[in-house]
């Protein structure tokens, strides 16, 4: 699907940067359904016009305050490098970290918004949907892939419907008001998804010693 759509003139930063605080500080306070282009154009102090030409759609705005978020929530630099033999515990221990991140308060109400509106506007859903979890996502399946290619998970392993069960569950905890358990769900459903890709000669993922592994 092709990206959300922009029009206008080159953008100014430091306008950016207000509308999309603006838009963020709406998003906590009153979610989705709450915010409006006009009460984002008043809270940054700037005319209708400007904002459209910067953001066509409300939608199109979400799917940027949501990039802009994620690189600060995302587990980041706590990426670990895929090493043989530890490809498995290093899975289970950022998983953790990123249920973590996405069910945080702050961050939660963001990822609520995006999903509100890639509903609200199914020809943008998919960029709004990579807008929030790109970085995870290739962070995920990257670990992933190492695990096939070091023999520790199946050569046919379907990485990325791996990738999107596991991040569907947390979000699936985090829509049903229960983000509290997100990080010890998350773990677990890993872990049980792990079994099943596991190669034959390869150790159990669901041994906890796996976790606090170097």
């Amino acid at each position: 699907m092709a990206p959300v759509e922009r029009r206008g003139r080159p953008r100014g930063t430091g306008t950016d940067e207000t509308i999309l605080d603006a838009a963020r500080d709406l998003l906590l306070r009153e979610g989705y359904a709450g915010l409006s282009m006009e009460k984002v154009a008043a809270a940054a102090r700037v005319g209708k016009p400007t904002l459209y030409r910067r953001w066509p759609s409300k939608a199109a705005l979400v799917s940027d305050v949501a990039r802009r978020a994620s690189p600060a929530a995302a587990p980041g630099e706590g990426v670990p490098v895929p090493r043989p033999g530890k490809i498995v515990p290093s899975l289970v221990t950022w998983f953790r970290t990123y249920a973590r991140s996405v069910t945080d308060p702050g961050h939660a109400a963001l990822v609520l918004a995006l999903t509100a509106a890639a509903a609200e506007s199914p020809r943008n859903a998919e960029s709004l949907y990579l807008g929030g979890t790109r970085d995870h996502h290739a962070a995920l399946a990257g670990l992933l892939r190492a695990g096939v290619e070091a023999g520790e998970l199946r050569a046919d392993t379907d990485v990325d419907a791996v990738v999107g069960a596991l991040t569907g569950s947390v979000l699936y905890l985090l829509l049903t008001g229960r983000p509290a358990e997100a990080p010890e769900r998350a773990e677990g459903f890993l872990r049980a998804v792990l079994d099943g890709a596991r190669a034959p000669e390869a150790g159990a993922p669901g041994d906890r010693s796996d976790a606090d592994g170097p």
